[in-house]
């Protein structure tokens, strides 16, 4: 678009007075002055244009809520843009300026995943459907489909994709989800670190963080302890003792005339610490994969710490040491691995007895180091000063509102940059904050040491493995920890951030402080009773971490047959059905056995899926794959998905892989989940597909989001189709009074409910759903109004009109109400 073009393309916005302007993909170098007379514009997209800057005159469009400024090449941003006090959302990804990923919001890409995902929205967008893999390979020039396959669970692991397990023609390009989104900073986050940025350049008291976080990991005995003394101190001890929690300490390597401080995450191997990592595994940082080189790809554990890290760190660099290779060569497909998992940067054979290969692998950390994106940011001086003396502080944990105090004393007075930088810190592993938790959000540990040590002792205690089987009584407490280090009221707080990682749970037996641990439950798998005649299901994961179970158990304590639980399994009770769950997980599976009325088995299961959901949805990346074995021939299973996808086809039949005769699609499916629940499923699955357009940006977004949960931004011609999941909402609460009557009765009887039991927990939630449930079932009236709703409007209708963390729970419960 030439100049006098795009004038006249402004020049009639004006006198049309438009809302919406898309000026995106038009090749604009400059905007014009004259852009300030729109002041009737709402949302302006300069997407993919080559803008240096902006026009200070931006500042008069007082009405604009969303600006989009993505792929351009601005290096500075004008004061009086500030003045666009309505803004919302403002997306700056891929421009020039000082602000690292996390200000701006969403994940960064590598450029090999950038090229793909550009490639896919340019194809879905012109052939309306998605392409096969060897179309991939061959727009990419690969030879191998492994990098494509890489790439593509990168992009939908940060949420870019999505499609059916195993089937590549069903990629989609994601819309953005709400949960994610409303974590995402606001508008306001973005300018104000800008302006800082600002300031502090006039002042010249900008410097650059040089420092970052090096993890390393692997399995016990593998020698990470070692290395870690033999790269800091050059020092070996062949006796050195096993890490039973975390050892943390800096590390600081020269780069040319500067230093670069690693804080240095040294894991203890043990599985019953496995648990844990996904909390402090964090990203933009480099990760040491410590491999003992007598042993196996497979007792080394190799592709599970991989697919861990790559879920946990995203992107972040990964060293494969071999370790002992004095002893025996490191034997692995270095070629397979480096093709499968893009952010292996290097394999290194080292010998921390000999000292062999500890050169070279010096210089790849330092390589790698300097290549972390974050490392050279320039950040305000008084974010050091401040992180300086977080770090002098003698106290294990403060109150969030402390922080906040010591913030405003080094004049960081605005509450994003305060919550800016404490993220900054956790991901420094200077200090741990999980503000995204509601019962920890106002308490900032100080000492990670401390709180890691502290749990780690509690989870490799023997005595609570061996004599009480998981269960942990207050008055063991001093025994396990050093009542000087913790005393009373810091050894309860240990014990709040175990629950808050779904570590263990109270035992609500009329003894007071008494907590199950289920990963010190007896591995023994007691008699539960016949399983025949069983609905059954199960969930396949190319990786299986034990904490999967062990947060299910958490979870589902509440609804446990007479306390029948196990390290791998549980024993439900639900109204006149039990379930059985149990992990294996060296057949990396979860199995659950459904037995009782067969009426209400799909209910029992509908609650089961509903939290294992959750658990997945948390761990991003992992693979979990929804098979149903055949009822007569359990031996075999059936993907889900496959199924849905016959069912879609108009397929009444099909001959399942082992066997010679025909099964029957429908009755397959009718044993997991109801026929409405399946056409909801498919007409959400068809809304992201026909309009891929609408979910492609990672944007900002402010405060509003949560006030408006269902709208979405369209990349391609924003507003578009704004709002559509929100006016389905809305037009069936206009078309089924019984949707509206329903959603306030259970608002009312969940709230009357959270008065006894907390709602912040996912205990305390399942115990909510359950009372409610109950409760629905006993009251004529509100169960027939339930399923009225619930056949009128759909389960998701439902669940989006009540506003409640249980909710879930009670309409997967009271979805069997249809059926009865």
């Amino acid at each position: 678009m030439t100049h006098e073009e795009l004038l006249q393309v402004i020049d009639q916005a004006a006198t049309d007075k438009v809302a919406e302007l898309d000026l995106s993909d038009s090749k604009i170098t400059t905007l014009p002055s004259e852009i300030g007379q729109l002041t009737e514009l709402r949302r302006l997209d300069l997407s993919n244009n080559r803008l240096i800057t902006l026009p200070s005159e931006i500042g008069q469009l007082s009405n604009l809520t969303h600006l989009y400024l993505y792929r351009n090449r601005i290096t500075s941003l004008p004061f009086e843009i500030k003045q666009l006090t309505q803004l919302e959302e403002l997306d700056l990804r891929g421009n020039l300026l000082p602000i690292p990923p996390e200000i701006l919001g969403g994940e960064s890409l590598t450029e090999a995943q950038i090229e793909l995902y550009a490639w896919l929205v340019d194809y879905i967008r012109e052939y309306q459907h998605a392409p096969s893999i060897r179309q991939m390979m061959r727009a990419m020039d690969l030879k191998s489909p492994a990098p494509i396959q890489s790439r593509l669970e990168h992009l939908r692991a940060k949420g870019f994709i999505d499609w059916s397990e195993g089937r590549a023609r069903t990629i989609r390009l994601s819309r953005l989800d709400y949960e994610v989104r409303k974590k995402i900073p606001e508008a306001a986050a973005i300018l104000d670190y800008y302006f800082q940025i600002q300031h502090d350049q006039n002042l010249f008291l900008l410097q650059p963080l040089n420092e970052a976080k090096l993890l390393l990991v692997g399995q016990g005995g593998v020698g990470k302890t070692s290395l870690v003394k033999r790269l800091i101190e050059g020092n070996y001890n062949p006796n050195e003792r096993k890490t039973e929690g975390i050892n943390i300490q800096p590390w600081l390597i020269q780069v040319s005339n500067q230093f670069i401080r690693l804080n240095i995450w040294d894991f203890g191997g043990q599985e019953i610490m496995h648990h844990t990592h996904q909390f402090f595994l964090t990203k933009r940082s480099l990760y040491l994969l410590v491999l003992d080189a007598r042993i196996d790809e497979r007792q080394n554990e190799l592709e599970y710490w991989l697919q861990i890290i790559q879920s946990f760190g995203s992107d972040s660099p990964i060293i494969i040491v071999g370790n002992k290779v004095d002893e025996q060569p490191l034997d692995i497909d270095k070629r397979g691995l480096a093709e499968k998992y893009e952010n292996v940067k290097a394999i290194v054979e080292i010998s921390c007895a000999t000292g062999r290969g500890l050169g070279e692998l010096r210089s790849i950390i330092t390589t790698q180091i300097t290549m972390l994106k974050h490392i050279q940011d320039p950040l305000p001086q008084s974010w050091f000063l401040l992180k300086k003396h977080m770090e002098n502080l003698d106290r294990d944990y403060i109150l969030y509102s402390e922080y906040e105090e010591i913030c405003r004393s080094q004049d960081i007075t605005d509450h994003v940059s305060q919550r800016t930088l404490v993220e900054l810190l956790h991901r420094l592993g200077i200090v741990l904050n999980f503000g995204d938790d509601p019962r920890l959000e106002d308490t900032h540990v100080l000492n990670p040491e401390w709180v890691t040590n502290g749990v780690y002792k509690i989870l490799n205690d023997n005595r609570l493995m061996t004599e009480f089987c998981g269960i942990l009584d207050c008055s063991q407490l001093n025994r396990i920890l050093d009542s000087s280090r913790y005393p009373r009221a810091k050894q309860l707080f240990i014990i709040d951030m175990m629950q808050r990682f779904e570590l263990c749970f109270s035992l609500e037996d009329g003894t007071s402080n008494r907590w199950l641990i289920p990963d010190l439950l007896p591995k023994q798998e007691p008699y539960t009773g016949k399983w025949d005649d069983v609905l059954e299901f199960q969930y396949h994961y190319t990786v299986l971490p034990s904490s999967i179970i062990s947060r299910f158990i958490v979870r589902m304590h509440y609804y446990a047959d007479h306390q029948t639980w196990w390290r791998s399994g549980i024993v439900l009770g639900y109204r006149s059905n039990r379930a059985l769950v149990k992990s294996d997980r060296e057949a990396r599976k979860i199995s659950i056995f459904i037995n009782g009325p067969s009426s209400t088995r799909r209910e029992l299961l509908a609650i089961i899926r509903s939290q294992f959901d959750t658990i997945h949805y948390s761990i991003k990346g992992i693979l979990a794959e929804e098979k149903v074995p055949l009822p007569n021939r359990p031996d075999i299973v059936v993907d889900y998905n496959h199924l849905l996808t016959l069912e879609e086809l108009g397929e009444e039949t099909f001959i399942p892989s082992g066997l010679r005769e025909r099964t029957s699609v429908r009755q397959l499916l009718d044993g997991i989940e109801s026929e409405e629940d399946r056409r909801s499923r498919y007409k959400n699955s068809r809304y992201a597909l026909e309009n891929p357009q609408g979910n492609i940006s990672i944007i900002i977004n402010n405060n509003n989001t949560q006030e408006n949960p269902m709208s979405t931004v369209n990349q391609n011609h924003y507003g578009k189709g704004d709002n559509i999941a929100g006016n389905k909402t809305l037009n069936q609460f206009n078309n089924s009074p019984n949707l509206a009557q329903a959603a306030r009765d259970i608002k009312e009887l969940l709230d009357q409910l959270s008065k006894d039991y907390p709602s912040d927990t996912v205990a305390g939630q399942a115990m909510i759903g359950a009372k409610a449930i109950e409760q629905i079932e006993k009251n004529p009236t509100l169960r027939q109004r339930v399923v009225n709703a619930l056949k009128e409007a759909g389960s998701t209708a439902l669940e989006e009109a009540v506003d409640h963390p249980a909710v879930k729970i009670v309409v997967a419960g009271t979805k069997g109400f249809i059926d009865a």
